[in-house]
C-alpha cells in the first residue's frame, strides 16, 4: 500500500507527468526509427545516429547528420525539435526529482545540478534582468555550456513558470534549429562530396562537446 501510495504522488506531481510524458515521447522516437529502418535502411541508421548525436553534441551535430544523409530540410527542423522535446522533458523530470530530494536519487545528477544552479546563480542578474528575452537568447545561442536542458534549469532557479520555461526554451530551440538547417542545407547546395564533410563537422561538434559534458558532470563542473 505504502508503494502504491507513493506511486501516486509521484505521478500526480509535475516531475512525474514530464517524466511520463518523456517515457511517450520515447515510444513514438522507437516507432519512428524502426518503421524508417523496414522502410529504408539508411535512414533508419541517420535518424537513430542523429538521435544519438544530438544527445551527446547538441542540435547542430544532429541537424549536420540528418542533411549530410540528404533528410528533407523540413523533415530534418520537425525531427530535430522531437528530439529536443524528448530530452528536455526527460532531462526535467530527473533534474525535480533529484533536485527535491523525490524518491530519484542519481549521483551524477547531484553533481550536474550543483553545476547547474552555480552557472544559473552566474547569469541570474543578467537573464533576469531580460526575463524570458534572456532565456530565449541563452538556448539559442551555440555554445557548450547553451541549450534548453540548462536553459530550462536556469529559468527554474530563476522561479519562471512551467508555461514559461518551456514556451521559451523550445522557442529559442527551435529558431535554432531553423538556422542550424538552413546553414547546412546552403552547404550541402554549395560545396561538393558535402556528406563528407559534414559527418566530419558533426564528428568534431560531439567531440568538442564531450569535454564540457564530462565538466558538466565532474565534481568542480565550469568552474566560478
Amino acid at each position: 500500500m505504502e508503494n502504491k501510495f507513493n506511486l501516486r504522488i509521484i505521478y500526480s506531481s509535475e516531475a512525474g507527468r514530464m517524466l511520463l510524458v518523456s517515457i511517450f515521447l520515447f515510444f513514438i522516437f522507437f516507432a519512428i526509427v524502426g518503421y524508417a529502418f523496414l522502410r529504408d535502411l539508411v535512414l533508419g541508421r541517420t535518424l537513430f545516429g542523429a538521435f544519438v548525436a544530438h544527445t551527446l553534441g547538441g542540435r547542430a551535430a544532429g541537424v549536420g547528420l540528418c542533411i549530410a544523409f540528404d533528410v528533407n530540410i523540413y523533415a530534418t527542423i520537425l525531427y530535430n525539435m522531437f528530439l529536443e522535446v524528448l530530452i528536455v522533458c526527460f532531462s526535467f523530470s530527473l533534474f525535480l526529482f533529484s533536485f527535491n530530494n523525490q524518491y530519484f536519487q542519481f549521483g551524477f545528477l547531484q553533481k550536474a545540478i550543483k553545476n547547474s544552479e552555480r552557472n544559473a546563480r552566474k547569469y541570474e542578474e543578467v537573464i533576469s534582468r531580460y526575463g524570458w528575452i534572456g532565456i530565449f537568447i541563452f538556448v539559442m545561442i551555440p555554445l557548450p555550456i547553451t541549450g534548453p536542458v540548462v536553459g530550462s534549469f536556469i529559468a527554474y532557479f530563476l522561479c519562471f513558470s512551467f508555461k514559461k520555461i518551456f514556451l521559451t526554451a523550445f522557442a529559442g530551440t527551435f529558431i535554432a534549429i531553423v538556422l542550424w538547417s538552413v546553414f547546412f542545407e546552403f552547404l550541402s547546395d554549395h560545396i561538393t562530396k558535402i556528406q563528407g564533410v559534414l559527418v566530419v563537422i558533426a564528428i568534431v561538434i560531439v567531440v568538442y562537446f564531450l569535454k564540457h559534458i564530462r565538466n558538466w558532470f565532474s565534481k568542480d563542473g565550469f568552474g566560478a
